[in-house]
């Protein structure tokens, strides 16, 4: 939330208008789910051209594939480290999504499937 409204230059009209619905930046951004996007690879190189694309105020646009597992949360208990799933996509928490059952595209893939 932060580098999204820093990147378009309205940090200080976003604290106003929060402000004036009672609420406060900072206490938002601690509420805000780390999205625990691109951790690593491929995926953290695609997550900082984007965030630069959009620090230079460059036209793009993005696409991304939403994985239902994938990315791991790490806990530390008395024996040790344990990967549990990542909860920040359960049902009805991410803002950049919106469900539209009724808007489907085929997606193609090429190739051959040799046996």
């Amino acid at each position: 939330l932060t580098n999204a409204i820093q990147n378009i230059g309205r940090n200080s009209e976003y604290e106003q208008a929060l402000t004036q619905f009672g609420y406060d930046l900072e206490d938002l951004e601690e509420m805000e789910l780390d999205a625990g996007l691109g951790n690593g690879g491929l995926g953290r190189l695609a997550a900082c051209f984007l965030d630069s694309i959009a620090s230079c105020d460059l036209p793009a646009w993005g696409y991304g594939l939403r994985y239902k597992y994938g990315l791991f949360k790490q806990v530390i208990k008395k024996d040790g480290q344990h990967e549990v799933a990542e909860d920040w996509l359960d049902e009805g928490r991410s803002p950049w999504e919106v469900r539209r059952d009724e808007l489907k595209y085929d997606v193609g893939f090429g190739g051959k499937v040799v046996g």
